[in-house]
């Protein structure tokens, strides 16, 4: 199905590959799942995965600047930059962002992005 939004297409598609690298990094077995609902005024994007998920405690703190959380201290590569950025474009965007996630089980990000009048 294509949909239209409102947006900037570099930042946006800049900070969508950041949420799929960071799934797949986190995601060893199982998968990830897209999934789109339209409404009247807005676009719901989810992106879903089976991976490791992550801790209750770190999760209001994932988008602090620099933030790793133990998921990240555990992936050398992680620098705590990458989701801050996504926080900070997507507030510049107007888009809203919600994570759920349980350690074991997974994490869904849902994204609130403006539909295009037609």
């Amino acid at each position: 199905m294509d949909y239209r939004v409102i947006t900037d297409e570099k930042w946006f598609v800049f900070c969508l590959e950041q949420l799929l690298s960071n799934s797949i990094k986190y995601t060893a077995q199982g998968g990830i799942a897209i999934r789109t609902r339209a409404g009247e005024e807005m676009i719901t994007l989810e992106l879903e995965d089976t991976g490791m998920g992550i801790r209750e405690e770190d999760l209001p703190r994932i988008f602090e600047k620099g933030f790793t959380g133990y998921n990240g201290r555990m992936d050398k590569r992680s620098t705590g930059i990458g989701l801050y950025l996504c926080s900070r474009v997507f507030d510049s965007l107007g888009i809203p962002v919600k994570v759920e996630s349980r350690e074991g089980c997974g994490t869904k990000v849902i994204l609130q992005i403006p539909a295009a009048k037609h």
